[in-house]
């Protein structure tokens, strides 16, 4: 079951698509706690939390979260198809379900806050999400030990070259951060309008820099859009491809169909990006 290829008009309404995979993944009617999380996200994301304004980070919307949590709600299916990978039980995936629907809440400002757009929060979304799914998770009753999971799961997304490795207290709670991870990555390169999409990323690393700079943070970034274009090949093949295999321990092969050495529909998508990339840049 693919659904990778949705518009982006589908893919808001991924949410029926998503509750079907996983039910017929785990063999129960309803999504729970991960249902109750998506319309919290949804909610929190339209401006009704009564803490954070509406999202308005230009390239972190929305559509960038709900893509990767398809393509996280895909490999659990797939992982419970084989053996390869051990068995994944219900309440561990649902921890990654609540992790990668939250993993970007840190781009929501504060309430009130007219200033600039979520972006400026770059070099702390991470820590600002953690702290959002912690909240949430107390909230609906999930003990200590679920939400230092949710908590290690949200720290797997960092892209930052210094970040704190994130520790795991079991193997499948590991293979689920993996999971984590690989959909962060996936989710948003195999999007359709992932290349054009790449100037609003853009713009977010203008507004980061700015708010770096002032902090002390030494960053560099492409200098236009265009630069960025071109970078994509190398972010691809240098970061994107060893953080896949070593850091996420293959989990991504999980999507081959058939498996374990058909092809990957969202690794097929990025490499017709590389390709775009490649004639745009001649």
């Amino acid at each position: 079951m693919q659904i990778l290829n949705e518009s982006k008009e589908g893919l808001y309404n991924a949410r029926g698509k998503v509750k079907a995979l996983w039910c017929r993944a785990f063999k129960v009617d309803e999504m729970a706690k991960a249902g109750d999380a998506w319309t919290s996200l949804e909610s929190a994301f339209a401006g009704n939390h009564p803490e954070f304004e509406a999202i308005d980070a230009p390239y972190h919307d929305l559509d960038h979260t709900l893509r990767a949590t398809t393509c996280y709600a895909e490999l659990v299916f797939k992982n419970l198809q084989t053996p390869d990978y051990g068995p994944l039980p219900l309440e561990i995936a649902e921890l990654g379900f609540i992790a990668i629907l939250f993993h970007d809440t840190g781009y929501l400002k504060n309430k009130g806050d007219l200033n600039g757009t979520g972006a400026k929060y770059a070099f702390q979304h991470v820590e600002r999400s953690q702290a959002f799914a912690n909240q949430w998770m107390l909230q609906n009753s999930f003990d200590q030990e679920a939400r230092s999971a949710v908590k290690s799961m949200i720290q797997n997304t960092d892209f930052s070259k210094n970040t704190t490795p994130a520790l795991f207290t079991t193997s499948v709670h590991a293979l689920v951060g993996c999971m984590v991870g690989t959909a962060d990555l996936l989710g948003q390169m195999a999007s359709p309008d992932y290349i054009t999409k790449l100037p609003l990323l853009h713009r977010e690393m203008i507004e980061a820099l700015k708010q770096g700079q002032a902090a002390g943070i030494p960053i560099e970034i492409p200098k236009s859009p265009q630069d960025l274009l071109r970078s994509t090949p190398v972010f691809f093949n240098e970061y994107v491809i060893p953080k896949l295999v070593k850091d996420y321990q293959n989990v991504f092969r999980l999507l081959n169909t058939p498996y374990p050495d058909g092809p990957n529909p969202y690794m097929e998508q990025i490499q017709r990006h590389l390709e775009s990339v490649s004639q745009a840049t001649k």
